[in-house]
Protein backbone atom coordinates (compact mmCIF):
# COMPACT_ATOMS: atom_id res chain seq x y z
CA UNK A 1 0.00 0.00 0.00
CA UNK A 2 3.15 2.56 -0.16
CA UNK A 3 1.50 4.20 -3.35
CA UNK A 4 -2.20 4.58 -1.48
CA UNK A 5 -3.00 8.24 -1.93
CA UNK A 6 -5.86 7.45 0.63
CA UNK A 7 -3.47 6.33 3.60
CA UNK A 8 -2.90 9.04 5.89
CA UNK A 9 0.01 7.70 7.34
CA UNK A 10 1.55 7.01 3.76
CA UNK A 11 0.50 9.72 1.54
CA UNK A 12 4.26 12.08 2.44
CA UNK A 13 6.36 8.75 1.55
CA UNK A 14 4.38 7.62 -1.47
CA UNK A 15 4.15 11.61 -2.20
CA UNK A 16 7.93 11.81 -2.14
CA UNK A 17 8.08 8.39 -4.15
CA UNK A 18 6.35 9.78 -6.73
CA UNK A 19 8.16 13.45 -6.72
CA UNK A 20 11.37 11.33 -6.74
CA UNK A 21 10.58 8.86 -9.67
CA UNK A 22 9.08 12.66 -11.56
CA UNK A 23 12.31 13.78 -10.83
CA UNK A 24 14.61 10.84 -11.93
CA UNK A 25 12.72 10.41 -15.61
CA UNK A 26 13.48 14.21 -16.24
CA UNK A 27 17.06 13.70 -14.92
CA UNK A 28 17.38 10.49 -17.33
CA UNK A 29 16.13 13.39 -20.03
CA UNK A 30 18.72 15.71 -19.16
CA UNK A 31 21.49 12.96 -19.69
CA UNK A 32 20.03 12.43 -22.95
CA UNK A 33 20.08 16.05 -24.02
CA UNK A 34 23.76 16.09 -22.61
CA UNK A 35 25.07 13.02 -24.05
CA UNK A 36 23.83 14.78 -27.84
CA UNK A 37 24.93 18.40 -26.56
CA UNK A 38 28.90 16.71 -25.45
CA UNK A 39 28.63 15.44 -29.48
CA UNK A 40 28.45 18.87 -30.87
CA UNK A 41 31.06 19.74 -28.69
CA UNK A 42 33.34 17.61 -29.89
CA UNK A 43 31.93 17.82 -33.38
CA UNK A 44 32.31 22.13 -33.24
CA UNK A 45 36.01 21.40 -31.54
CA UNK A 46 37.97 19.34 -34.10
CA UNK A 47 35.94 19.69 -37.07
CA UNK A 48 37.45 23.59 -37.00
CA UNK A 49 40.61 23.08 -35.16
CA UNK A 50 43.41 24.36 -37.95
CA UNK A 51 40.96 27.50 -37.19
CA UNK A 52 41.37 29.28 -33.92
CA UNK A 53 38.58 30.12 -31.77
CA UNK A 54 40.11 33.49 -30.57
CA UNK A 55 42.50 36.02 -31.52
CA UNK A 56 44.85 35.16 -28.37
CA UNK A 57 44.86 31.58 -28.79
CA UNK A 58 47.83 31.28 -30.67
CA UNK A 59 49.82 32.04 -27.70
CA UNK A 60 49.03 28.91 -25.71
CA UNK A 61 50.28 26.92 -29.09
CA UNK A 62 53.34 28.96 -29.09
CA UNK A 63 54.27 28.51 -25.26
CA UNK A 64 53.39 24.83 -25.54
CA UNK A 65 55.73 24.55 -28.61
CA UNK A 66 58.81 27.02 -27.00
CA UNK A 67 58.50 24.21 -23.76
CA UNK A 68 59.01 21.20 -26.51
CA UNK A 69 61.59 22.89 -28.09
CA UNK A 70 63.20 23.38 -24.53
CA UNK A 71 63.37 26.79 -24.55
CA UNK A 72 62.61 28.91 -21.43
CA UNK A 73 60.90 31.62 -22.61
CA UNK A 74 61.12 33.26 -19.33
CA UNK A 75 65.02 33.33 -18.92
CA UNK A 76 66.75 36.48 -18.68
CA UNK A 77 69.10 35.42 -21.73
CA UNK A 78 66.03 36.27 -23.97
CA UNK A 79 66.56 39.58 -23.55
CA UNK A 80 69.89 39.76 -24.37
CA UNK A 81 69.01 38.61 -28.53
CA UNK A 82 67.86 41.28 -31.02
CA UNK A 83 64.85 38.64 -31.97
CA UNK A 84 62.95 39.06 -28.42
CA UNK A 85 61.08 35.98 -27.03
CA UNK A 86 57.12 36.47 -27.38
CA UNK A 87 54.83 37.64 -25.26
CA UNK A 88 52.82 35.06 -22.54
CA UNK A 89 50.79 36.34 -20.16
CA UNK A 90 48.77 33.56 -19.23
CA UNK A 91 50.44 30.91 -16.66
CA UNK A 92 52.30 28.08 -17.89
CA UNK A 93 50.54 25.06 -16.57
CA UNK A 94 48.38 24.29 -18.98
CA UNK A 95 50.69 24.48 -21.93
CA UNK A 96 53.16 22.38 -19.23
CA UNK A 97 50.33 19.51 -18.84
CA UNK A 98 49.88 19.62 -22.68
CA UNK A 99 53.91 19.45 -23.85
CA UNK A 100 53.94 16.63 -21.15
CA UNK A 101 51.37 14.63 -22.23
CA UNK A 102 52.89 15.22 -25.86
CA UNK A 103 56.04 13.58 -25.00
CA UNK A 104 53.94 10.51 -23.69
CA UNK A 105 51.67 10.64 -27.05
CA UNK A 106 54.09 12.22 -29.37
CA UNK A 107 51.58 10.88 -32.12
CA UNK A 108 48.73 13.03 -31.56
CA UNK A 109 49.14 16.33 -33.29
CA UNK A 110 50.26 19.31 -30.94
CA UNK A 111 47.50 21.42 -31.85
CA UNK A 112 44.75 18.54 -31.36
CA UNK A 113 45.97 17.76 -28.11
CA UNK A 114 45.16 21.24 -26.85
CA UNK A 115 41.73 20.60 -27.64
CA UNK A 116 41.65 17.22 -26.19
CA UNK A 117 43.04 18.36 -22.98
CA UNK A 118 40.64 21.10 -23.04
CA UNK A 119 37.58 18.83 -24.29
CA UNK A 120 38.92 16.12 -20.80
CA UNK A 121 39.10 19.28 -18.44
CA UNK A 122 35.93 19.77 -19.99
CA UNK A 123 34.33 16.63 -18.18
CA UNK A 124 36.28 16.52 -15.31
CA UNK A 125 34.92 19.43 -14.12
CA UNK A 126 30.97 18.68 -14.82
CA UNK A 127 31.81 14.88 -13.71
CA UNK A 128 33.21 16.67 -10.20
CA UNK A 129 30.49 18.91 -9.93
CA UNK A 130 27.58 16.26 -10.53
CA UNK A 131 29.26 13.71 -8.15
CA UNK A 132 29.33 16.64 -5.53
CA UNK A 133 25.49 17.21 -6.23
CA UNK A 134 24.84 13.85 -6.42
CA UNK A 135 25.91 12.87 -2.66
CA UNK A 136 23.88 15.32 -1.44
CA UNK A 137 20.97 14.79 -2.76
CA UNK A 138 17.92 11.90 -3.15
CA UNK A 139 17.55 11.90 -6.84
CA UNK A 140 19.56 12.23 -10.01
CA UNK A 141 18.74 15.25 -11.05
CA UNK A 142 20.77 17.56 -9.34
CA UNK A 143 23.81 15.92 -10.37
CA UNK A 144 22.27 15.59 -13.87
CA UNK A 145 21.58 19.25 -14.20
CA UNK A 146 24.97 20.30 -12.61
CA UNK A 147 26.92 18.68 -14.91
CA UNK A 148 25.14 19.86 -18.08
CA UNK A 149 25.28 23.37 -17.11
CA UNK A 150 29.12 22.84 -15.63
CA UNK A 151 29.96 21.83 -19.13
CA UNK A 152 28.02 24.55 -20.64
CA UNK A 153 29.96 27.65 -18.69
CA UNK A 154 33.50 25.60 -19.12
CA UNK A 155 32.84 25.10 -22.40
CA UNK A 156 33.13 28.52 -23.19
CA UNK A 157 30.25 30.33 -24.89
CA UNK A 158 30.59 28.27 -28.25
CA UNK A 159 33.73 25.81 -28.66
CA UNK A 160 36.59 24.16 -26.92
CA UNK A 161 39.36 26.69 -26.30
CA UNK A 162 42.84 25.81 -26.18
CA UNK A 163 43.73 28.59 -23.17
CA UNK A 164 43.96 27.88 -19.54
CA UNK A 165 40.77 28.15 -18.58
CA UNK A 166 39.23 25.15 -18.93
CA UNK A 167 41.70 23.83 -16.71
CA UNK A 168 41.17 26.76 -13.80
CA UNK A 169 37.86 25.65 -13.95
CA UNK A 170 38.42 22.17 -13.23
CA UNK A 171 41.15 22.83 -10.47
CA UNK A 172 38.34 25.39 -8.87
CA UNK A 173 35.72 22.81 -9.06
CA UNK A 174 38.39 20.28 -7.62
CA UNK A 175 38.94 22.18 -4.87
CA UNK A 176 35.11 22.21 -4.08
CA UNK A 177 35.38 18.45 -4.53
CA UNK A 178 38.30 18.21 -1.60
CA UNK A 179 36.60 20.47 0.67
CA UNK A 180 33.29 18.31 0.31
CA UNK A 181 34.92 15.44 1.27
CA UNK A 182 35.49 14.48 5.35
CA UNK A 183 37.91 10.98 4.43
CA UNK A 184 40.51 13.58 3.06
CA UNK A 185 43.16 13.67 5.90
CA UNK A 186 45.30 17.05 5.06
CA UNK A 187 42.62 18.77 2.69
CA UNK A 188 43.58 22.09 4.34
CA UNK A 189 46.92 21.64 2.54
CA UNK A 190 46.01 20.30 -0.65
CA UNK A 191 43.44 23.11 -0.83
CA UNK A 192 46.34 25.28 -0.34
CA UNK A 193 48.41 24.11 -3.04
CA UNK A 194 45.55 23.97 -5.57
CA UNK A 195 44.95 27.54 -4.82
CA UNK A 196 48.39 28.45 -5.60
CA UNK A 197 48.75 26.48 -8.77
CA UNK A 198 45.43 28.25 -10.09
CA UNK A 199 48.11 31.96 -9.77
CA UNK A 200 49.95 29.77 -12.65
CA UNK A 201 47.27 28.51 -14.34
CA UNK A 202 45.23 31.85 -15.37
CA UNK A 203 45.40 34.33 -12.33
CA UNK A 204 42.13 35.42 -11.78
CA UNK A 205 41.17 31.64 -10.55
CA UNK A 206 43.19 32.71 -7.32
CA UNK A 207 39.78 34.21 -5.41
CA UNK A 208 39.08 30.87 -4.58
CA UNK A 209 41.79 31.43 -1.74
CA UNK A 210 39.31 34.28 -0.74
CA UNK A 211 36.51 32.32 -0.42
CA UNK A 212 38.02 29.55 1.52
CA UNK A 213 39.84 31.96 3.87
CA UNK A 214 36.42 33.78 4.93
CA UNK A 215 34.84 30.13 4.89
CA UNK A 216 36.91 28.19 7.29
CA UNK A 217 37.65 31.31 9.29
CA UNK A 218 34.12 30.92 9.81
CA UNK A 219 33.50 27.18 9.98
CA UNK A 220 36.72 25.71 11.44
CA UNK A 221 39.08 28.12 13.25
CA UNK A 222 42.09 25.51 13.04
CA UNK A 223 41.64 24.40 9.43
CA UNK A 224 41.73 28.22 8.43
CA UNK A 225 45.19 28.32 10.69
CA UNK A 226 46.45 25.20 8.55
CA UNK A 227 45.33 26.44 5.19
CA UNK A 228 46.58 30.11 5.55
CA UNK A 229 49.94 29.38 6.62
CA UNK A 230 50.55 26.62 4.23
CA UNK A 231 48.96 28.82 1.30
CA UNK A 232 51.61 31.48 2.59
CA UNK A 233 54.48 29.44 2.48
CA UNK A 234 53.94 27.58 -0.59
CA UNK A 235 53.29 30.62 -2.27
CA UNK A 236 56.42 32.26 -1.07
CA UNK A 237 58.05 28.97 -2.08
CA UNK A 238 57.04 29.45 -5.57
CA UNK A 239 57.57 32.84 -5.74
CA UNK A 240 61.48 32.07 -4.93
CA UNK A 241 61.99 29.83 -7.25
CA UNK A 242 60.48 31.24 -10.05
CA UNK A 243 62.01 34.61 -9.82
CA UNK A 244 65.53 32.35 -9.35
CA UNK A 245 64.69 30.43 -12.19
CA UNK A 246 62.11 32.25 -14.63
CA UNK A 247 62.92 36.13 -13.72
CA UNK A 248 60.69 37.47 -16.72
CA UNK A 249 57.75 35.25 -15.19
CA UNK A 250 55.57 37.91 -13.12
CA UNK A 251 56.95 40.95 -15.28
CA UNK A 252 54.60 38.68 -18.37
CA UNK A 253 51.80 37.69 -16.60
CA UNK A 254 51.52 40.74 -13.91
CA UNK A 255 52.70 43.30 -15.74
CA UNK A 256 52.46 43.05 -20.02
CA UNK A 257 49.45 41.34 -19.21
CA UNK A 258 47.66 44.90 -18.72
CA UNK A 259 48.84 46.57 -21.75
CA UNK A 260 46.32 44.30 -23.73
CA UNK A 261 43.05 46.19 -25.42
CA UNK A 262 44.58 49.73 -24.83
CA UNK A 263 44.57 49.05 -21.06
CA UNK A 264 48.20 50.64 -19.33
CA UNK A 265 49.64 50.61 -16.03
CA UNK A 266 47.57 53.10 -14.39
CA UNK A 267 44.59 50.73 -15.82
CA UNK A 268 45.94 48.01 -13.90
CA UNK A 269 46.59 49.96 -10.07
CA UNK A 270 43.11 48.58 -8.57
CA UNK A 271 44.48 45.22 -9.43
CA UNK A 272 47.93 45.95 -7.14
CA UNK A 273 45.39 47.81 -4.51
CA UNK A 274 43.23 45.54 -2.24
CA UNK A 275 41.92 49.04 -0.95
CA UNK A 276 40.77 50.76 -4.81
CA UNK A 277 39.93 47.63 -5.98
CA UNK A 278 35.83 47.54 -3.57
CA UNK A 279 36.06 51.35 -4.46
CA UNK A 280 36.34 50.59 -8.53
CA UNK A 281 33.83 48.30 -8.38
CA UNK A 282 31.10 50.50 -6.55
CA UNK A 283 31.67 53.27 -8.18
CA UNK A 284 31.42 51.38 -11.04
CA UNK A 285 28.46 49.92 -10.63
CA UNK A 286 26.44 53.46 -10.01
CA UNK A 287 28.37 54.62 -13.22
CA UNK A 288 27.51 51.78 -15.33
CA UNK A 289 23.98 53.48 -17.11
CA UNK A 290 25.89 56.53 -17.62
CA UNK A 291 29.26 56.10 -18.99
CA UNK A 292 29.15 55.17 -22.23
CA UNK A 293 31.91 51.84 -23.71
CA UNK A 294 33.84 52.13 -27.15
CA UNK A 295 31.58 49.86 -29.43
CA UNK A 296 32.91 47.14 -32.35
CA UNK A 297 31.19 47.25 -35.75
CA UNK A 298 28.66 45.51 -34.48
CA UNK A 299 27.94 48.51 -32.10
CA UNK A 300 27.55 46.63 -28.99
CA UNK A 301 30.37 47.96 -26.01
CA UNK A 302 33.36 45.78 -26.13
CA UNK A 303 34.97 46.89 -22.87
CA UNK A 304 34.04 48.74 -19.66
CA UNK A 305 31.22 49.25 -17.51
CA UNK A 306 28.27 49.30 -20.05
CA UNK A 307 30.06 45.58 -21.66
CA UNK A 308 29.64 44.60 -18.11
CA UNK A 309 25.79 45.40 -17.54
CA UNK A 310 24.97 43.53 -21.11
CA UNK A 311 26.80 40.86 -19.55
CA UNK A 312 25.05 40.44 -16.37
CA UNK A 313 21.95 41.29 -18.79
CA UNK A 314 22.89 38.06 -20.49
CA UNK A 315 23.50 36.13 -17.33
CA UNK A 316 20.29 36.70 -15.99
CA UNK A 317 17.86 35.82 -18.92
CA UNK A 318 20.06 32.41 -19.10
CA UNK A 319 20.05 31.39 -15.57
CA UNK A 320 17.00 33.42 -13.85
CA UNK A 321 15.45 30.23 -12.23
CA UNK A 322 18.90 29.10 -11.16
CA UNK A 323 19.53 32.04 -9.28
CA UNK A 324 15.88 32.31 -7.62
CA UNK A 325 16.81 29.24 -6.71
CA UNK A 326 19.98 29.78 -4.60
CA UNK A 327 18.74 32.65 -3.44
CA UNK A 328 15.73 30.69 -1.84
CA UNK A 329 18.21 28.72 -1.08
CA UNK A 330 20.03 30.90 1.19
CA UNK A 331 16.93 32.62 3.22
CA UNK A 332 16.09 29.09 4.24
CA UNK A 333 19.47 28.42 5.27
CA UNK A 334 19.36 31.78 7.64
CA UNK A 335 15.76 30.84 8.79
CA UNK A 336 16.88 27.78 9.78
CA UNK A 337 19.92 29.01 10.70
CA UNK A 338 21.82 25.71 9.77
CA UNK A 339 23.84 25.22 6.63
CA UNK A 340 22.01 22.88 4.12
CA UNK A 341 24.17 20.27 3.51
CA UNK A 342 27.77 19.50 3.88
CA UNK A 343 30.33 22.83 2.83
CA UNK A 344 26.92 24.60 1.42
CA UNK A 345 28.61 27.51 3.24
CA UNK A 346 31.07 27.68 0.94
CA UNK A 347 29.72 28.17 -2.74
CA UNK A 348 27.36 30.58 -1.13
CA UNK A 349 30.27 32.44 0.15
CA UNK A 350 32.53 31.86 -3.28
CA UNK A 351 29.34 32.83 -5.02
CA UNK A 352 29.67 36.35 -3.31
CA UNK A 353 33.11 36.94 -3.28
CA UNK A 354 33.32 35.91 -7.68
CA UNK A 355 30.23 38.40 -8.17
CA UNK A 356 32.02 41.00 -6.00
CA UNK A 357 35.44 40.45 -7.83
CA UNK A 358 33.45 40.29 -11.52
CA UNK A 359 32.61 43.76 -10.90
CA UNK A 360 36.27 44.57 -11.85
CA UNK A 361 37.02 41.89 -13.94
CA UNK A 362 34.07 41.17 -15.62
CA UNK A 363 34.65 44.41 -17.39
CA UNK A 364 37.84 42.88 -19.47
CA UNK A 365 36.59 42.03 -22.79
CA UNK A 366 38.17 38.82 -23.13
CA UNK A 367 35.65 37.00 -23.73
CA UNK A 368 32.01 37.31 -23.77
CA UNK A 369 30.49 35.70 -20.15
CA UNK A 370 33.57 33.53 -19.89
CA UNK A 371 34.55 35.18 -16.56
CA UNK A 372 31.15 35.20 -15.09
CA UNK A 373 30.51 31.39 -16.03
CA UNK A 374 33.72 30.20 -15.51
CA UNK A 375 34.05 31.91 -12.21
CA UNK A 376 30.76 32.10 -10.75
CA UNK A 377 28.26 29.56 -11.85
CA UNK A 378 29.71 26.37 -10.84
CA UNK A 379 28.85 26.96 -6.93
CA UNK A 380 25.85 28.91 -8.40
CA UNK A 381 25.01 25.58 -10.27
CA UNK A 382 25.60 23.11 -6.70
CA UNK A 383 24.18 25.15 -4.37
CA UNK A 384 20.86 25.69 -6.30
CA UNK A 385 20.26 22.46 -7.64
CA UNK A 386 20.98 20.67 -4.21
CA UNK A 387 18.94 23.14 -2.07
CA UNK A 388 15.90 22.93 -4.91
CA UNK A 389 15.78 19.52 -4.89
CA UNK A 390 15.43 19.12 -0.87
CA UNK A 391 12.80 21.50 -0.23
CA UNK A 392 11.12 19.23 -2.97
CA UNK A 393 11.65 16.34 -0.76
CA UNK A 394 11.12 17.76 2.16
CA UNK A 395 7.60 15.97 3.32
CA UNK A 396 7.83 18.26 6.31
CA UNK A 397 7.00 21.08 4.38
CA UNK A 398 3.35 22.45 3.45
CA UNK A 399 1.83 21.21 1.10
CA UNK A 400 1.41 24.18 -1.12
CA UNK A 401 5.39 24.98 -0.55
CA UNK A 402 6.01 21.66 -2.26
CA UNK A 403 4.56 22.63 -5.14
CA UNK A 404 6.33 25.59 -5.90
CA UNK A 405 9.63 24.34 -5.30
CA UNK A 406 8.58 21.44 -7.73
CA UNK A 407 7.01 24.21 -10.38
CA UNK A 408 10.83 26.02 -9.62
CA UNK A 409 12.62 22.54 -10.16
CA UNK A 410 10.82 21.97 -13.87
CA UNK A 411 11.50 26.21 -14.33
CA UNK A 412 15.51 25.73 -13.20
CA UNK A 413 15.76 22.73 -15.78
CA UNK A 414 13.85 23.37 -18.64
CA UNK A 415 13.83 27.20 -19.04
CA UNK A 416 17.74 26.69 -18.51
CA UNK A 417 18.26 23.96 -20.90
CA UNK A 418 16.42 26.17 -23.56
CA UNK A 419 18.02 29.59 -22.89
CA UNK A 420 21.60 27.81 -22.78
CA UNK A 421 20.90 26.04 -26.50
CA UNK A 422 19.85 29.07 -27.66
CA UNK A 423 21.34 32.14 -25.65
CA UNK A 424 24.85 30.86 -25.40
CA UNK A 425 26.11 31.01 -29.36
CA UNK A 426 27.26 28.17 -31.62
CA UNK A 427 29.81 28.86 -33.70
CA UNK A 428 29.48 26.84 -36.28
CA UNK A 429 31.59 28.33 -39.69
CA UNK A 430 29.72 28.82 -42.92
CA UNK A 431 30.91 27.70 -46.28
CA UNK A 432 32.02 31.19 -46.62
CA UNK A 433 33.72 31.61 -44.05
CA UNK A 434 35.44 28.59 -44.62
CA UNK A 435 36.28 29.79 -48.16
CA UNK A 436 38.07 32.84 -46.54
CA UNK A 437 40.31 30.58 -44.63
CA UNK A 438 41.22 28.57 -46.97
CA UNK A 439 42.18 31.56 -48.80
CA UNK A 440 44.23 32.95 -46.40
CA UNK A 441 45.85 29.76 -45.73
CA UNK A 442 46.69 29.34 -49.29
CA UNK A 443 48.28 33.01 -49.49
CA UNK A 444 50.60 32.17 -46.86
CA UNK A 445 51.32 29.31 -48.18
CA UNK A 446 52.37 30.60 -51.60
CA UNK A 447 54.09 33.39 -50.53
CA UNK A 448 56.57 31.45 -47.93
CA UNK A 449 59.01 30.20 -50.48
CA UNK A 450 59.55 33.58 -52.01
CA UNK A 451 60.53 34.78 -48.10
CA UNK A 452 59.74 35.98 -45.06
CA UNK A 453 56.06 36.33 -43.64
CA UNK A 454 55.39 39.56 -41.23
CA UNK A 455 51.92 37.07 -39.68
CA UNK A 456 49.11 38.42 -37.33
CA UNK A 457 47.74 36.71 -34.57
CA UNK A 458 44.51 35.02 -36.81
CA UNK A 459 46.64 33.22 -39.12
CA UNK A 460 49.65 32.39 -36.46
CA UNK A 461 48.15 28.47 -36.45
CA UNK A 462 49.42 28.47 -40.13
CA UNK A 463 53.04 29.54 -38.98
CA UNK A 464 53.29 27.38 -36.02
CA UNK A 465 51.88 24.46 -37.47
CA UNK A 466 54.79 24.89 -40.60
CA UNK A 467 57.40 25.93 -38.29
CA UNK A 468 57.62 29.91 -39.58
CA UNK A 469 58.14 32.54 -37.29
CA UNK A 470 55.37 34.19 -35.36
CA UNK A 471 56.44 37.12 -33.89
CA UNK A 472 52.83 38.49 -33.14
CA UNK A 473 50.89 35.43 -31.21
CA UNK A 474 48.10 37.88 -29.62
CA UNK A 475 50.10 38.78 -26.86
CA UNK A 476 52.58 41.04 -27.82
CA UNK A 477 50.53 44.03 -28.45
CA UNK A 478 49.81 44.40 -24.51
CA UNK A 479 53.78 46.47 -25.40
CA UNK A 480 53.76 49.77 -26.64
CA UNK A 481 55.27 52.87 -26.13
CA UNK A 482 52.59 55.16 -24.38
CA UNK A 483 52.54 52.03 -21.97
CA UNK A 484 56.60 51.50 -21.41
CA UNK A 485 56.43 55.81 -20.83
CA UNK A 486 53.78 54.93 -17.51
CA UNK A 487 56.40 52.10 -16.97
CA UNK A 488 59.14 54.79 -16.72
CA UNK A 489 57.41 56.93 -14.66
CA UNK A 490 56.51 54.61 -12.18
CA UNK A 491 59.13 54.11 -9.53
CA UNK A 492 56.80 51.61 -7.91
CA UNK A 493 56.41 49.30 -11.08
CA UNK A 494 59.97 49.66 -12.06
CA UNK A 495 60.99 48.38 -8.62
CA UNK A 496 58.01 45.82 -8.61
CA UNK A 497 59.08 44.53 -11.80
CA UNK A 498 62.98 45.30 -13.09
CA UNK A 499 63.32 44.01 -15.89
CA UNK A 500 59.87 45.41 -17.68
CA UNK A 501 61.38 48.21 -19.48
CA UNK A 502 64.16 46.20 -20.92
CA UNK A 503 62.00 44.13 -21.93
CA UNK A 504 59.31 46.61 -23.43
CA UNK A 505 62.32 48.72 -25.14
CA UNK A 506 63.24 44.99 -26.63
CA UNK A 507 60.04 44.35 -28.64
CA UNK A 508 60.13 48.44 -29.45
CA UNK A 509 63.35 48.49 -30.63
CA UNK A 510 62.19 44.79 -32.89
CA UNK A 511 59.13 46.25 -34.36
CA UNK A 512 61.27 49.41 -35.82
CA UNK A 513 63.65 46.76 -37.35
CA UNK A 514 60.48 45.21 -38.91
CA UNK A 515 59.56 48.77 -40.46
CA UNK A 516 63.08 48.74 -41.58
CA UNK A 517 62.33 45.45 -43.23
CA UNK A 518 59.47 46.57 -44.91
CA UNK A 519 60.96 49.62 -46.27
CA UNK A 520 64.28 47.15 -47.51
CA UNK A 521 61.65 45.05 -49.04
CA UNK A 522 62.33 41.73 -47.16
CA UNK A 523 58.58 40.52 -46.62
CA UNK A 524 57.39 38.54 -49.16
CA UNK A 525 53.76 38.63 -47.27
CA UNK A 526 52.69 41.50 -44.71
CA UNK A 527 49.43 40.97 -42.89
CA UNK A 528 47.45 43.76 -41.40
CA UNK A 529 44.81 44.08 -39.08
CA UNK A 530 43.51 47.32 -36.93
CA UNK A 531 42.94 44.78 -33.53
CA UNK A 532 45.26 45.64 -30.97
CA UNK A 533 46.96 48.41 -33.23
CA UNK A 534 49.53 47.69 -36.45
CA UNK A 535 52.95 46.23 -36.42
CA UNK A 536 53.90 48.24 -39.27
CA UNK A 537 51.69 51.16 -40.46
CA UNK A 538 49.48 51.69 -43.69
CA UNK A 539 52.09 54.70 -44.67
CA UNK A 540 55.40 52.44 -44.14
CA UNK A 541 53.70 49.90 -46.75
CA UNK A 542 52.93 51.80 -49.07
CA UNK A 543 56.60 53.66 -48.47
CA UNK A 544 58.26 50.51 -49.02
CA UNK A 545 56.32 49.74 -52.48
CA UNK A 546 53.76 47.15 -51.01
CA UNK A 547 49.92 47.24 -52.52
CA UNK A 548 46.86 45.53 -50.86
CA UNK A 549 46.43 42.41 -52.39
CA UNK A 550 42.91 40.97 -50.42
CA UNK A 551 41.33 41.70 -47.58
CA UNK A 552 39.53 38.84 -46.08
CA UNK A 553 36.89 38.56 -43.11
CA UNK A 554 38.29 35.70 -40.49
CA UNK A 555 35.53 34.21 -38.40
CA UNK A 556 36.77 33.30 -35.36
CA UNK A 557 34.01 32.74 -33.04
CA UNK A 558 32.57 35.20 -30.88
CA UNK A 559 34.06 37.81 -33.35
CA UNK A 560 35.85 38.64 -36.69
CA UNK A 561 38.62 40.15 -38.21
CA UNK A 562 39.44 42.01 -41.48
CA UNK A 563 42.99 40.68 -42.12
CA UNK A 564 45.09 43.29 -45.21
CA UNK A 565 47.25 41.09 -47.26
CA UNK A 566 50.27 43.51 -48.91
CA UNK A 567 52.59 41.89 -51.57
CA UNK A 568 55.41 44.14 -53.03
CA UNK A 569 53.96 45.75 -56.26
CA UNK A 570 56.27 43.92 -58.92
CA UNK A 571 55.43 40.39 -57.43
CA UNK A 572 53.08 38.29 -59.29
CA UNK A 573 50.06 38.47 -57.32
CA UNK A 574 47.78 35.12 -57.31
CA UNK A 575 44.91 35.05 -59.58
CA UNK A 576 41.44 32.91 -57.30
CA UNK A 577 40.64 31.63 -60.34
CA UNK A 578 43.30 30.22 -62.06
CA UNK A 579 43.80 28.50 -58.89
CA UNK A 580 40.62 27.35 -58.04
CA UNK A 581 40.17 29.43 -54.92
CA UNK A 582 36.67 30.79 -54.51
Amino acid sequence: MRFNPKSGNTWNEAGGMRRRLVLNIIAFAVFLYTFFFLLSILRLSFEYRHIPNEYREAANFDLTLTFLNGINPYALDTLSGNVPACVFQYGPLFSLLTAGIHFILPFIDIFTLHYLVAFACVLAAGLMAAVIAYEQSQTLMPSACVFLFTIACTWRYGYINAVPDTLGVTVLVLIFFIETRNSIKGKDFYEAALSVALLYIKQYFVIISLSLFIYKLISDKKAWVRFSISGLFLLAVSIFIINYTCPLYFTYTLLIVHGVSGQSVAASHPLFSFVSLPKAGLSGSFLAGVIPSAGEASGLPSTGWAFEILQLKSLISIFVFVFIGMIAGVIRAFASRTPRYISSRLFVIHSAVAFMALLFLGQNDGAWLSYYLQLLMPSVLIYSFVSVEKDVMDNGSKKYAKALYLILMFLMVMYTTYKMDSRLPYFEKSSEALSEWEKAYRYCDSYASEGEILYRAPLGINALSNRRYLYDNGHEMAIHQEFLDEYNSSLFYQKLFPYGGRLMEQHIRYREEMRQKVLRHEYSLVMSTATDGELVEQKDLEAGGYIKMDTLRLDMGWAYYDVDFWVLSDGDVPSLVTEGWT
